[in-house]
């Protein structure tokens, strides 16, 4: 893991890191933006924006926390921003508080600026002569982003330390070599500063101010309550300014004229970074470039303060003007010329990034699996993290990016994905629909080929006999009457077995334009008669409004005609049986309702009630395929239904069919 990692689980695809990080250091795996430590020059600039506290900064506190316990003397370099850092406390109880927290003593990394100050002086004036550029070196993630993606002006980095690596040195001179030197700022580079090879032993440790104020909390260490005291080590001056963008030049005695092209003081990725590339490109006339990748110090990614910049600024100055006049000119000169003969030099290697690049084949072929047909298609919306679709299916084949990054193409594709559930939800539905209507249906067809056998002889000798009883007797004759009644209804009871057998060959329903109100009347007219004198009644229920509707008649009657018997069943001799029906609240349907009196039904009961052969008469009182051929002809038509019911309450059935209009003529 490198200085800094993402925490998946708190990764949370929004790609800000994506679209902000200045190295292209992120790489996009499943979703999760995880921080590649080759390509990164910690900046912590992906830390600063996330959010989420999706990244994790590698973690100083333990290290540092066992050095405060091995006994040896370990002093704080304290960098100049740190008043900004602790708002509302004097810079001097600061300095205190890290006394009790057990460092030996504390020093200025300002100290370090004034130090190599005076290199940096010597390098200006030669620039000025032969004209070759120097790029200042204070800032570590602007040596790392040169030495990582602009290796040619590695050359132009000024061969100097930074002031942490300088102020660190010359502890190490004043002291022994066994002293720990932990640095304590804002800048999450100097974590990896302090372990280049080049520098490696200098500095044991880089504390960020959040993780001193954790030590600091662990150790109930309260620093607004400590006693003010000052810096230990020598005196110092200019060098507080270094947070300040141009800090560093101001130091070295140059002043930077906006009228002069000949040094750049610049501040910001997005300042800094375009200037490096227009140097490497052999572009601009600046020889001296004082750059910070942060906007100064003072905005450094882990300064904890909540003020706004200029505030942060107008404090740091503040605090250099109240803290300089203590600053007596020749005790900085005397304690300067003891660092005389202190190394600051320091070499820099190149540590070139080289990514493969995709032919424009391969780029195009990109595209289109991102939806990319045409320019047109190219959005370059910047959602995904990439400025446009092309930088997108580059990064998709050099492996840092996926292709459902993008956010049109995420949208079309669920768009697409819905509609196919629509249209499977659909068909699914409508499947199973007719899977159901078949296993109905095919019940039906059991029942009919036992009712065939059993009803259909005996029904065929009744019609015989009853003929030939009509023919013995003369028209008039009284008895003629009750004879041409049971011919015609086992003609009837004929023509009900022949629809049951249509029926369950899933034949067409035969509809015709039917007044649905005068079949439900007739229905309960002929059991009104049925039950008369029973203590049992039938009555029908018609809205005025009902309109004629296409259905099958004989069916309908059938239907009306077994419910009733139901329910008049349930009533066991006393009570009433209600048939209903008006148009539905949406005016394309027709609801009817059949009302019983009777026992009602107990769960288990409802939910087979429509089974074939289910029922519970006693054994010959039925054959259980009443409701079954009630559910028929209900789905035959499109319908629904369903029962409401309770023991003891009655029972409801609710049929809905659709209404189909009978059309007029051309």
């Amino acid at each position: 893991m490198g200085i800094v990692a993402t925490i998946p689980e708190k990764c949370k695809h929004c790609y800000s890191c994506v679209r902000e990080c200045p190295a292209r250091a992120i790489k996009v795996i499943h979703g999760q933006a995880m921080v590649i430590a080759e390509l990164c020059v910690a900046c912590g600039h992906c830390v600063r924006l996330c959010t989420q506290g999706a990244k994790r900064v590698e973690d100083a506190v333990t290290p540092v926390r066992h050095l405060l316990l091995s006994g040896g003397s370990v002093i704080a370099c304290l960098a100049p921003s740190f008043p900004v850092a602790f708002p509302g406390v004097d810079p001097g109880r600061v300095i205190s508080a890290l006394r009790r927290l057990g460092f030996a003593e504390v020093w200025e990394v300002a100290f370090g600026a004034e130090l190599i100050a005076r290199e940096y002086a010597k390098l200006a004036r030669k620039a000025m002569q032969d004209g070759r550029p120097v790029i200042s070196t204070a800032c570590p993630a602007i040596v790392s982003y040169v030495t990582k993606y602009l290796p040619a002006l590695t050359d132009a980095l000024a061969p100097v330390v930074s002031p942490m690596v300088a102020v660190a040195r010359a502890i190490k001179q004043q002291f022994d070599a066994g002293v720990r030197v932990v640095f304590i700022g804002p800048c999450i580079a100097k974590k990896a500063e302090v372990c280049e090879s080049e520098v490696r032993g200098i500095v044991d440790a880089a504390l960020t101010y959040d993780e001193l104020s954790t030590m600091l909390a662990e150790a109930a260490i309260d620093p607004a309550k400590e006693q003010p005291s000052r810096f230990d080590g020598p005196l110092c001056y200019l060098g507080r300014s270094l947070p300040i963008s141009g800090g560093l030049l101001r130091t070295a005695g140059f002043h930077a004229d906006i009228l002069e092209n000949s040094v750049l003081v610049t501040e910001g990725k997005d300042r800094a970074l375009p200037a490096l590339r227009e140097l490497a490109a052999g572009s601009g006339r600046a020889r001296l470039f004082d750059m910070l990748f942060c906007e100064g110090c003072i905005n450094g990614p882990k300064m904890p303060a909540p003020a706004s910049a200029v505030a942060r600024k107008e404090a740091l100055i503040d605090w250099i003007h109240e803290h300089n006049r203590y600053t007596v000119r020749k005790e900085l000169a005397e304690s300067l010329a003891a660092f005389d003969r202190l190394d600051l030099s320091r070499k820099f290697e190149r540590d070139t990034v080289v990514l493969p690049q995709p032919t424009e084949e391969e780029i195009a072929e990109t595209l289109k699996q991102m939806r990319k047909f045409t320019p047109a298609d190219q959005l370059n919306c910047g959602s995904c993290g990439y400025a446009s679709c092309r930088e997108k299916a580059i990064a998709v084949r050099q492996g840092f990016a996926e292709i459902d990054m993008c956010l049109p193409f995420m949208v079309e594709e669920l768009e697409a994905t819905v509609a196919r559930l629509q249209r499977s939800d659909r068909e699914l539905e409508s499947t199973q629909d007719r899977l159901v209507q078949t296993e109905r249906l095919a019940s039906m067809g059991q029942i009919s080929a036992g009712v065939a056998h059993e009803i259909n002889n005996p029904l065929s000798t009744i019609l015989l006999y009853t003929h030939l009883l009509l023919k013995r007797h003369r028209e008039g004759d009284p008895e003629a009457e009750d004879i041409q009644m049971i011919l015609s209804e086992a003609t009837r009871c004929r023509s009900i077995m022949r629809g049951l057998l249509d029926f369950a060959r899933q034949s067409r329903v035969v509809k015709a334009s039917t007044d649905l109100g005068a079949v439900m009347r007739a229905v309960a007219a002929d059991f009104s008669l049925k039950v008369q004198g029973t203590g049992m009644a039938v009555r029908a229920e018609v809205a005025d409004d009902l309109p004629e509707a296409m259905l099958d008649a004989e069916q309908i009657r059938q239907m009306l005609s077994n419910l009733v018997q139901n329910g008049l069943d349930a009533c066991s001799g006393r009570g009433e049986v209600t048939v209903s029906a008006g148009l539905g609240a949406d005016g394309q349907s027709v609801v009817i309702r059949v009302r019983d009196t009777g026992c009602g039904m107990p769960p288990e009961v409802q939910s087979q009630i429509f089974t074939p052969f289910y029922t519970t008469k006693q054994l010959g009182k039925g054959t259980g395929m009443g409701m079954s051929i009630v559910y028929g002809v209900v789905k035959m038509h499109a319908g629904d239904i369903s029962v409401e019911s309770s023991p003891g309450s009655g029972t409801t059935f609710h049929i809905r069919l659709p209404l189909e209009r009978a059309s007029g003529p051309n």
